[in-house]
């Protein structure tokens, strides 16, 4: 079927050749013309008939014209019915706002977390059933996942059209890599006595209570056999001693801090490709403030379009100098020290902590001597000797 409207004509009478010539001086669309005995036959748009027939009765010439079946006539018919139109554009406007609100959310990657608390963080952040998928942040959203459910280690949000798909990663523990093939010691890792040691391979080089210093072998690598042989081993165990650690932790008086003040102010674009139409006039004027910017596309039958709304939030900062007493520069020096016991020591067994407490104009000063049992081998490799590492392949 024709897009454009066409009429089939046959013209005749005596003045023909006339009114062919005519018909050529005039800006016409003629097509496919013959002539048949004394009738002449032609194709012309629809648009030209008039002008047509005014050139037949000028040269005396009757004209019949056919119209051509054509999709354009068709819809022609259907102009005056403006329910067509509408239901078009309604079902165009409901495809669009189906394709950019979450119809499904599918949850990948979660072995050991239950689908139903990463739900419950997802809704506090706006991604529910329904929800408006060009307002949501799904950057904010992520950081969200991995601070406030413990184990998730990498999250990840993004939306096929309707359906928004969360992939995550569990955190899983790495085991220690050992090198059991290569020969080494086992050495002190700081000035300690021993309280308790358990020897997997290697030779015990000192006795509990002993006292060692730091960098001295306490696990040899290298055996000596009755035979006379020398046998070079990786050293493995584990020996507990008992040692003191020292650190010195300061809190001054005064303190420079950020804080926000609340003032927050939301813009938003529609965006078309590099094209930006504010859709909020507001604008920000604080002298200290934070941004964050993120754009989500539209979406049409799962297809992204070149165009979205960005979105901007500003929100406003104070800095400030704070001015502490000592009762409350000691707190936040009592705070500092359970989160270094916290962090730094929770490997270990703290058997005693000598604190002393030294204040000045610019604050208070604390010097910490912790003795802890834990710990105190770490492997030291060695390089055997090439004539010995020889004999010794010969050997196995």
């Amino acid at each position: 079927m024709q897009i454009r409207e066409f009429c089939d004509v046959q013209a005749k009478g005596r003045s023909l050749y006339v009114f062919i010539n005519a018909i050529r001086n005039q800006p016409i669309q003629c097509e496919n013309q013959y002539c048949k005995g004394e009738i002449f036959f032609c194709r012309v748009l629809k648009k030209d008939i008039p002008n047509l027939e005014k050139l037949a009765a000028q040269c005396h010439v009757t004209l019949t014209v056919t119209e051509i079946s054509s999709l354009t006539g068709k819809l022609r018919k259907y102009r005056h019915r403006f329910g067509i139109p509408l239901g078009i554009l309604i079902s165009i406007a409901l495809l669009f706002y189906y394709s950019n609100i979450i119809t499904m959310i599918e949850i990948q990657g979660n072995t050991t977390i239950p689908e139903s608390v990463i739900l419950a963080q997802l809704e506090q952040n706006g991604i529910r059933t329904g929800a408006w998928i060009a307002d949501l942040d799904t950057a904010s959203c992520e950081t969200d996942l991995r601070v406030n459910i413990p184990g998730i280690s990498w999250a990840g949000i993004r939306n096929s059209g309707n359906h928004m798909i969360v992939q995550i990663t569990e955190e899983r523990p790495v085991p220690d890599l050992l090198h059991e093939r290569l020969p080494c010691h086992i050495i002190a890792r700081y000035d300690a006595q021993i309280t308790n040691v358990r020897i997997y391979s290697g030779q015990l080089m000192h006795l509990l209570r002993d006292g060692v210093a730091k960098g001295e072998i306490l696990v040899s690598g290298i055996i000596h056999a009755e035979d006379g042989k020398i046998y070079y081993r990786h050293a493995l165990g584990n020996i507990t001693g008992i040692y003191t650690q020292s650190i010195t932790l300061t809190e001054p008086f005064q303190i420079s801090q950020t804080d926000l003040t609340g003032k927050t102010i939301y813009q938003k674009w529609l965006q078309i490709f590099n094209l930006k139409i504010p859709l909020r006039l507001s604008k920000p004027d604080y002298a200290e403030f934070r941004t964050n910017e993120y754009y989500t596309p539209f979406c049409f039958l799962n297809h992204v379009l070149p165009c979205g709304i960005l979105h901007k939030t500003t929100q406003e900062l104070q800095s400030s100098v704070i001015t502490r007493t000592e009762e409350e520069a000691k707190l936040a020096l009592h705070t500092a020290i359970i989160r270094y016991e916290k962090n730094m020591l929770a490997d270990v067994e703290i058997k005693d902590c000598q604190k002393s407490y030294h204040t000045d104009q610019n604050g208070i000063t604390c010097d910490l001597i912790y003795t802890v049992e834990g710990e105190i081998g770490m492997p030291s490799e060695f390089f055997i000797p090439e004539t010995e590492a020889e004999t010794t392949k010969a050997e196995q």
